[in-house]
C-alpha cells in the first residue's frame, strides 16, 4: 500500500529540510531541547513570524522522532504569539521576552481558572496552580489570570525564580507551577484586563500544535503498520483493509488541521475549528496506533521498539493541549441547538426573540443560578458575594468562576434565565393560531403570574432591573452582554404589546395606546414579587386561583369598563399617552 502525505502547500522547502535534519538526530533523553539552539526560534519570533502552516508542518515532522523538541516548539510558538499580540497593545512598545514557558489558563479537569488576580494598590496579587509547557530553563512564566471581581483577564510575565513561585518539572517539556506573589505593573503584558482574546487565541494555537503532533505520530504509526503487512497476499489482507480505513480517517483529520491553520493565519476565530482538528487528529492517532500494534503482534517484520517510542511520544504530547475529554467539552459547548420560529404558524406581526437559549441547563449551572437568585433577593446586590453563593452550594468560589467570571456576569445570567423561562412559557401562547387575541392575552397574563410564583427568586431579580445595579460598574464586554439581555426583556414586552395591538385592531378591546396599556399590566402582576410568599400547605390549585384572579383583574382594566364621570378625571400630563 503506497500513499504519500505531502505537507501543506506553501511551506518553505528550507524549513521542511531543516526539520527533517533535526528529526534524523537522536533525542538526548537526559538533556532538555532548546528551540533557539535547534535553529527554530526564527519560526516564532521576529517582526513577521512564520505562517501557522509552516509551524505545524515542522511540529508534525518532529513529533515522532523528536517529541520533546516538538513540544518545546509548540510552547514557544504559542507563548510568542501571545506576547507579540499583547506587547503591541502597550503604550510603550517594550520588546517582549525572547522565550517563555506557557501556563494553562484553565484547569483541564475542572475547567476552572487556574490563576486568579486582584489589584493591591498599584500592584497585582497573582495566585493559583496550573500546568505549563516549554523547555527553556530559567525562562519566565507566561500566566493568564482571571480577575476575581471583574469579568476580565490579565497576562503576566513572571520570573520563575521569584519568591512566591514554585515550579516542578513533571515531564521533559512540561511542569506544574504554584504561584502566590505580588508583582508590579512592569510584569503586566498589555493593558490590565485586556488579555482575554490573547488567552483564547493562545489556547487555540496549542490545540493546533497538539493536532499536528498527533498527525506526526499517525504518519509514523502508518509507516510501521504498512511495513509489517505481508507482501505475498493475492488479495488485501484484513490488516491492510483496516489500515486503509485508518488512512482515510487520517486524511480527513489532516485536511481539518490545514483548514484551521489557514483560518489562523487569516486572523479568524479558530476556537472551535482548533478543537475539531485536535479531536479528529487525536482519534486518528489512537486508531492508527492500535492498528500498528495489532499488526506488530502478527508480523515478524514489526519493530516493537519503534512502536514503544511512538507511545512515549504520544504521552509527551498530551501536555501540549490537555486531554481529549477537555476538547470534547469545549466543542460540545459550541454546539447549541437554536430555537427556530415556526414561521408557518406565526403572525408576521409577532416579534422574534434575539437568540434565546433552550430551557434545559446543565445541573451545575442550574444549581449556581438557583443559589445566586436566592442570594440576590435575600440580600442586596452589593452585599452578595460569590463566596456566599459558593457556601450555599458547598463549593469553592473557583467552581463558580468556571462558569461566571464575575458577580456582574452572574447577576446578568440570573436575569437572563428569568426572561428565558418567561419567553419559553408565554411565546407559544402569543403565537397560537386560531385563538382570539384577547383570549391569548388573558392566558399570557395568567402564565406570567404563574411564572412569578413558580420562580419567585428569579422574578424578583428581574423586577429589580439591571441598569440600577450594573450601570457604571461594567466594562465594554459586560456592556455588550447586558445589551443582549436588555434586548430579551424588550422582546418579552413586545409579545404583550403585539397581542394587545391585535386585540385592539380586532375590536376586542377599546382604542388605546397598546404600549402604555402594557405598563400597568406588568406592574400589577410583577408587584406580586413584593407581597407573595408561599404559605404552609399552599397547593398548586391555590396558585392557579391567584393567577386567574390577577389575569382577570388586568384584563378588566384593559376593557375600560369604568369611565369616570365628566369633571371627576384628574388632569393628566399632556404626554401621558405617549410614553417613551
Amino acid at each position: 500500500m503506497t500513499l504519500s502525505w505531502p505537507s501543506a502547500p506553501g511551506v518553505p522547502a528550507r524549513w521542511l529540510a531543516h526539520a527533517r535534519r533535526l528529526a534524523a538526530q537522536p533525542e538526548d533523553a537526559g538533556a532538555l531541547p532548546s528551540v533557539a539552539q535547534s535553529g527554530l526560534a526564527a519560526l516564532c519570533g521576529g517582526q513577521q513570524p512564520s505562517p501557522s502552516a509552516t509551524l505545524l508542518a515542522v511540529i508534525e515532522i518532529l513529533s515522532a522522532p523528536r517529541p520533546t523538541l516538538s513540544a518545546a516548539l509548540a510552547a514557544a510558538w504559542c507563548a510568542a504569539a501571545a506576547m507579540g499580540e499583547l506587547a503591541a497593545t502597550r503604550a510603550r512598545r517594550e520588546r517582549p521576552a525572547a522565550a517563555a514557558n506557557l501556563a494553562e489558563a484553565l484547569d483541564p479537569a475542572s475547567g476552572r481558572p487556574a490563576f486568579l488576580t486582584r489589584a493591591e494598590g498599584r500592584s497585582w496579587r497573582v495566585q493559583g496552580e496550573g500546568r505549563w509547557i516549554g523547555s527553556e530553563t530559567g525562562a519566565p512564566l507566561l500566566v493568564f489570570a482571571h480577575h476575581t471581581e471583574a469579568d476580565a483577564v490579565s497576562a503576566f510575565l513572571l520570573p520563575v525564580d521569584a519568591p512566591g513561585i514554585e515550579s516542578d518539572r513533571t515531564g521533559p517539556a512540561s511542569g506544574t507551577a504554584r504561584v502566590d506573589l505580588s508583582v508590579g505593573p512592569g510584569h503586566l503584558l498589555g493593558a490590565a484586563g485586556q488579555a482575554r482574546d490573547a488567552m483564547l487565541r493562545s489556547d487555540a494555537l496549542r490545540r493546533l500544535a497538539a493536532a499536528a503532533q498527533a498527525n506526526g505520530v499517525t504518519l509514523a504509526a502508518y509507516a510501521q503498520a504498512a511495513g509489517a503487512l505481508p507482501l505475498d497476499d493475492a488479495a488485501p489482507s484484513l490488516g491492510a483493509q483496516e489500515l486503509a480505513v485508518c488512512a482515510s480517517a487520517f486524511a480527513a483529520a489532516r485536511a481539518l488541521l490545514h483548514e484551521a491553520a489557514t483560518a489562523a493565519h487569516a486572523g479568524q476565530n479558530i476556537r472551535l475549528p482548533s478543537a475539531m482538528a485536535l479531536l479528529s487528529a487525536g482519534e486518528s492517532a489512537e486508531r492508527m496506533l492500535a492498528a500498528a500494534m495489532k499488526s506488530a503482534g502478527a508480523s515478524p517484520l514489526a519493530d516493537p521498539a519503534a512502536l514503544q517510542a511512538l507511545l512515549r511520544a504520544r504521552h509527551i504530547h498530551q501536555a501540549t493541549a490537555g486531554t481529549q475529554e477537555a476538547q470534547t467539552v469545549l466543542l460540545a459547548g459550541g454546539i447549541r441547538p437554536s430555537l427556530s420560529p415556526t414561521a408557518s404558524r406565526t403572525s408576521s406581526a409577532m416579534p422574534h426573540a434575539p437568540n434565546p437559549r433552550t430551557a434545559e441547563l446543565p445541573d451545575r449551572v442550574a444549581e449556581i443560578l438557583d443559589a445566586a437568585a436566592d442570594a440576590f433577593t435575600q440580600q442586596t446586590y452589593d452585599a452578595t458575594t460569590l463566596d456566599q453563593i459558593g457556601d450555599a452550594l458547598g463549593v469553592t468560589k473557583g467552581s463558580i468562576y468556571h462558569h461566571y467570571r464575575s458577580k456582574a456576569h452572574l447577576f446578568t445570567a440570573v436575569y437572563q434565565r428569568a426572561l428565558e423561562m418567561n419567553i419559553a412559557t408565554v411565546e407559544p401562547i402569543a403565537r397560537q393560531p386560531g385563538a382570539r387575541a384577547i383570549d391569548r392575552l388573558y392566558r399570557m397574563a395568567y402564565a406570567h403570574a404563574m411564572q412569578v410564583m413558580k420562580h419567585l427568586s428569579y422574578q424578583r431579580v428581574a423586577v429589580q432591573g439591571l441598569e440600577s445595579h450594573l450601570m457604571g460598574r461594567i466594562n465594554e464586554e459586560q456592556r455588550a452582554r447586558l445589551d443582549e439581555v436588555i434586548s430579551l426583556r424588550d422582546h418579552y414586552e413586545e409579545l404583550f404589546v403585539s397581542v394587545l395591538t391585535q386585540a385592539i385592531e380586532a375590536g376586542e378591546l377599546p382604542r388605546q395606546n397598546p404600549r402604555l396599556a402594557a405598563k400597568p399590566l406588568f406592574g400589577a402582576i410583577n408587584w406580586t414579587t413584593m407581597w407573595y410568599q408561599p404559605r404552609p400547605g399552599e397547593t398548586a390549585a391555590d396558585r392557579e386561583r391567584l393567577a386567574a384572579h390577577l389575569a382577570t383583574f388586568v384584563l378588566s382594566g384593559l376593557t375600560q369598563a369604568y369611565q369616570p364621570a365628566a369633571g371627576t378625571q384628574a388632569d393628566a400630563p399632556a404626554d401621558a399617552a405617549h410614553p417613551h
